[in-house]
């Protein structure tokens, strides 16, 4: 009788924050807990090979998703509080919901920011235009040190704890829909806050994203152009000097070592074209995990204003259910987007192999 009153106190609390009926917000909560699961075992996968392989403890880039897994880890633990009533268990779901999540959103701003700091290196009248001070300060385009990922850290961490303490202080934290977060019922403070600690932050470093890809997009295609180029180029003088020995009527032994040597520098501009070409394709990916995971949680959220002033409530089951969904990719779409290169895959090949012995 003890939890069937529990559960009825529950279900009161969230019927009061919400106009939606106890099993519609089961059936959204459930589908965030599906998606959490996903996110759990693909970011402990990333987390998993980066901490059993040195290769990849070595590498900037792959220090930098490793923050990133560390964040969706988090955030994949709040949905698995499951619809808590108000009080301790709300307010914990709600902290790291804001927490965690703004985190994961940072550190895919932080690996834009640096993908486009690594590969500016258009120069200006006089040599190379310097870089910027957040970059001087971390060591990206120093070659005399490493770049420094404790510096990302800190400002990652730093800021998202910040931007809980602000709701916590005006105490709106509470029920939120299907879970806790910032609790609509305190009128325009809270959605002034909603906008203010999340989605304003969120739309500004996908915007930054889109900008920073596209411009990186340019650079690499140029680069690919460059290397296709200078592969023809290779081959025509190749071939010409083939042709050269053989009208001097050399051959023989020297004109297979010339066969062999040429057929591997082939395969070399090969690679190198074909690697270009894969990061360009993969560019594209990097700014849709937001815009996948984010797009209906904003109309959402925007409905939610926009309905409840006029109505006096402003939920929407559809958007409820799309928003789950949404919310549900990023984590996973992260793991796959940015943790499972070809080096990433080799290392967790090569870690299954050592576990297994096959």
């Amino acid at each position: 009788h003890g939890l069937q009153a529990a559960r009825r106190d529950r279900m009161a609390t969230l019927s009061d924050s919400s106009a939606l009926t106890t099993a519609q917000l089961t059936s959204v909560a459930r589908i965030m807990v599906a998606g959490a699961f996903f996110s759990t075992l693909g970011s402990l996968c990333i987390l998993t090979v980066y901490v059993n392989s040195p290769t990849l403890r070595k590498s900037f880039a792959f220090q930098l998703v490793f923050g990133l897994a560390l964040a969706e880890l988090g955030n994949s633990f709040w949905p698995y509080f499951f619809m808590p009533s108000e009080g301790a268990a709300c307010e914990c779901q709600a902290v790291l919901l804001q927490f965690f999540s703004f985190a994961s959103i940072a550190w895919s701003g932080v690996i834009a920011w640096t993908l486009d700091q690594a590969t500016n290196t258009e120069r200006k009248i006089g040599g190379p235009s310097a870089p910027s001070l957040a970059a001087s300060i971390v060591g990206i385009g120093d070659p005399t040190r490493a770049p420094d990922v404790r510096k990302f850290h800190l400002a990652v961490w730093s800021i998202s704890f910040i931007l809980v303490l602000i709701p916590w202080g005006a105490g709106v934290y509470g029920p939120a829909g299907a879970w806790c977060w910032i609790d609509p019922r305190h009128g325009a403070e809270a959605h002034a806050l909603r906008l203010i600690c999340f989605y304003l932050p969120l739309w500004c470093v996908i915007a930054f994203q889109i900008r920073t890809y596209y411009v990186v997009y340019q650079r690499l295609n140029r680069v690919t152009l460059l290397a296709s180029a200078t592969a023809a180029v290779r081959a025509d003088m190749r071939r010409e000097a083939r042709e050269r020995e053989l009208a001097r009527g050399e051959g023989g032994d020297a004109s297979a070592a010339a066969d062999v040597n040429d057929e591997e520098s082939q395969k070399d501009d090969a690679d190198m074209e074909a690697t270009l070409r894969r990061l360009l394709r993969r560019l594209g990916a990097y700014p849709m995990v937001l815009i996948v995971a984010w797009t209906f949680p904003t109309i959402n959220r925007l409905n939610n204003y926009v309905q409840g002033n006029r109505t006096g409530h402003g939920d929407n089951y559809t958007l409820y259910v799309l928003m789950a969904m949404g919310m549900s990719t990023q984590g996973i779409g992260n793991a796959v987007v940015y943790g499972m290169s070809g080096a990433v895959r080799r290392e967790a090949a090569s870690l299954i192999e050592r576990w297994t012995g096959v």
